[in-house]
């Protein structure tokens, strides 16, 4: 199977604070690799690394069988936003733009697509995920999980070959949280490679290829589901499940 993502021995530094410590890790092409672990254990600052908006202090991210990132390289970090897709846990939408002008603003300007047909991706874009009718409507007139719909498949207006997800759905009502994770197992059973960092257990154990579990600014464990989950090998990734699941 194609390697959509190499990680090879990345570090990343905030001073003297090592946050990430040598991290291995290769993605398939359309696999759903689902990070878990502690609040703090670095996982975040990791994902961050792998689009470069956190530069790594060492070690590479090659994205299929490109060239590692080099800090200060615009045209090839260009490139790389082209194709990896990035969703926040707060949305990141443009407040004071439509929709529609956000859903645009990336294929037209990074892709020289053309307005009418940015304007008509979005529209089916928007269609896929039940909002086509708030196109024209604005951030503040959506709810949270509305919002978080709409930066995931503006992610999607990119044409990516790899979506990262930083907790998409930390800052959501509980109500809506299932309409966010819907589109994310949508967009999972089509193929899109995917790693989602994530405390949405039910999650990880219905969606993912693997597993990793990360603490301490390492991978501790990975594999999949079904022995993460019921016969975890670690006694830190033992200790972390028993904590969240009961």
């Amino acid at each position: 199977m194609k390697t959509m993502l190499t990680v090879r021995g990345l570090h990343k530094r905030f001073g003297d604070h090592e946050v990430v410590k040598g991290v291995d890790l290769a993605v398939a092409e359309g696999e759903v690799v689902v990070i878990i672990g502690p609040s703090g254990s670095g996982k975040s600052t990791f994902i961050r690394c792998l689009n470069s908006l956190e530069a790594p202090s060492a070690g590479s991210v090659v994205i299929g069988t490109g060239e590692s990132i080099v800090a200060g390289d615009r045209k090839a970090l260009a490139k790389l936003r082209e194709e990896v897709g990035m969703v926040f846990q707060d949305y990141t939408l443009f407040p004071h733009m439509s929709v529609m002008a956000n859903m645009i603003l990336a294929p037209v300007k990074l892709k020289r697509a053309s307005k009418a047909q940015a304007q008509s991706d979005a529209l089916a874009l928007l269609d896929r995920v039940g909002l086509r009718h708030k196109a024209e409507g604005y951030p503040s007139e959506l709810s949270g999980g509305q919002q978080q719909r709409v930066a995931i498949v503006r992610a999607l207006a990119m044409k990516p070959k790899l979506l990262l997800f930083d907790e998409p759905t930390s800052a959501l009502d509980p109500e809506t949280v299932g309409d966010v994770l819907n589109v994310m197992k949508g967009l999972a059973a089509e193929g899109m490679t995917m790693i989602v960092v994530t405390h949405e257990m039910g999650f990880a154990r219905e969606v993912a290829d693997r597993v990793v579990f990360f603490d301490g600014g390492r991978i501790v464990e990975m594999g999949p589901p079904s022995q993460i989950f019921t016969a975890p090998k670690e006694a830190r990734t033992r200790q972390f499940l028993q904590a969240v699941l009961h």
